[in-house]
């Protein structure tokens, strides 16, 4: 199976990940090597603090893509965010300054791992009513959420995405949130995967032995749900068929 990682960090020089196209190109070869074909690159956006405008980041893009494509034949990547969500991000969408995931309606929110669950719900209302389309980042940090399928149950029935670093499924019976991370894959609340990926070495782009798990666990159709055709169905911007 080609994987699709949604959730990266590989754009050489723009955030905390690779900071050279050299090391971006690397970590391209690691997440080619684990079977992946497609990557969405998801630099951090920050209201006011970002090194880069949409432009700048667009063609440092461009020129990581051409380089991509003479070592790592049907690799395909994409641009996106991951929009650290505050006051003022839906105007900042609105206007066109934040890249949304391959300029479709899907953008990937990430929140402070503290906030509260009426702020979380506050602000996917806001870019719901908005028209936009959802997905939260890492959802297995939020600690409003751990153990919470009611409220978990409340965001996906409002039309947001859960996005899971694939890590997260690593873990035995003792791992509490590794416990909590199987069960949501299992019931079938989460829509994508991700690496996080931000270096070539605590955070790399493995996917393969976590995959394993779903792949024993879950099935081979669920597998292929979250990491070929949901991405899919998001690149194009449809909505994705749960």
């Amino acid at each position: 199976m080609d994987y699709f990682d949604i959730h990266s960090h590989i754009l050489p020089g723009v955030d905390d990940g690779a900071s050279t196209m050299e090391e971006s190109l690397a970590m391209l070869g690691v997440a080619y090597g684990e079977g992946t074909r497609s990557i969405l690159l998801t630099p951090h956006y920050t209201r006011g603090k970002n090194s880069y405008t949409r432009e700048e980041l667009h063609n440092i893009f461009v020129n990581l893509k051409t380089e991509a494509e003479k070592q790592y034949p049907g690799l395909k990547l994409y641009l996106g965010n991951e929009i650290l969500y505050e006051e003022g991000i839906v105007d900042d969408l609105k206007n066109g300054l934040i890249q949304t995931m391959n300029d479709t309606k899907y953008v990937l929110v990430e929140f402070n791992i503290r906030i509260s669950y009426n702020q979380l719900y506050e602000a996917v209302r806001k870019l719901t009513n908005a028209r936009f389309r959802p997905i939260i980042a890492h959802v297995e940090r939020y600690r409003c959420l751990f153990k919470h399928i009611e409220r978990i149950d409340e965001l996906v029935g409002m039309e947001a995405y859960l996005q899971m670093n694939i890590s997260s499924v690593y873990g035995g019976l003792m791992d509490e949130n590794a416990r909590w991370c199987k069960k949501l894959v299992r019931e079938e609340y989460i829509s994508f995967f991700g690496t996080d990926a931000h270096d070539l070495e605590e955070r790399a782009p493995y996917i393969n032995d976590y995959a394993a798990w779903i792949r024993k666990k879950c099935g081979e159709d669920l597998l292929e749900q979250l990491f070929v055709k949901n991405p899919q169905r998001m690149i194009e911007n449809k909505y994705i068929v749960e």
